[in-house]
């Protein structure tokens, strides 16, 4: 098995998702399923090429006491057989009440993009997780290509940095709205769902 990972930056899933929703009426009322978006990810026509060799591991990076996952992300009952297959959901870091009112406030008066980047951050650590997590396996020869879910910025350093060690880095997203151009540049590849698999994620049946 390739040693594949994907890390996903939750603050970033959880605001594609309130996007989704707020743009199509079918995904209104509907939550994301993590166990779902694992098999869908792991079953992409557009990402077998990349996955010959399998994955790892897929991580969500959640903050800690965000009522938003609850809200929109279907979780696992740890409880149950069967519920993790080479997943993991890390809580990390904390949340700037202020920065998150702030952003919530300019997201829900159709603020420009550029305005939306700077204040997109209204949690500490989270980002830092997903670096050292991802270098660390890097050092180790343990992360041939790590395929990263996010749409920010800070990111680019960590894109570059896993292109000169060797590694290899694929961009992934639900959609193509509103991805930032400047870090598909630092990457590898970049793909979103397919209408089907995006329906399947969220629970919706044809």
């Amino acid at each position: 098995m390739d040693n594949n990972y994907l890390f996903i930056d939750g603050s970033c899933l959880l605001s594609d998702i309130k996007k989704l929703k707020s743009r199509r009426i079918e995904f209104k009322d509907k939550k994301l399923n993590v166990k779902i978006f694992c098999r869908e990810f792991a079953n992409s026509y557009f990402l077998r090429p990349f996955l010959s060799g399998g994955y790892r591991r897929i991580v969500f990076y959640f903050v800690k006491d965000d009522d938003r996952v609850m809200d929109n992300i279907v979780i696992p009952d740890f409880s149950k057989s069967g519920c993790v297959e080479d997943m993991q959901i890390k809580y990390c870091g904390k949340k700037i009440p202020v920065l998150a009112k702030a952003r919530d406030w300019l997201e829900k008066n159709k603020a420009p993009q550029s305005v939306l980047d700077s204040l997109y951050k209204s949690e500490k650590a989270v980002d830092s997780q997903i670096c050292c997590d991802a270098l660390i396996l890097l050092s180790l020869n343990k992360l041939d290509r790590l395929f990263l879910y996010t749409n920010d910025y800070d990111f680019i350093p960590l894109c570059k940095s896993i292109k000169t060690m060797g590694g290899n880095i694929n961009l992934i997203k639900l959609t193509e709205e509103r991805v930032n151009i400047d870090l598909v540049k630092e990457c590898d590849a970049f793909f979103s769902f397919d209408e089907n698999d995006l329906k399947s994620i969220f629970g919706i049946k044809e």
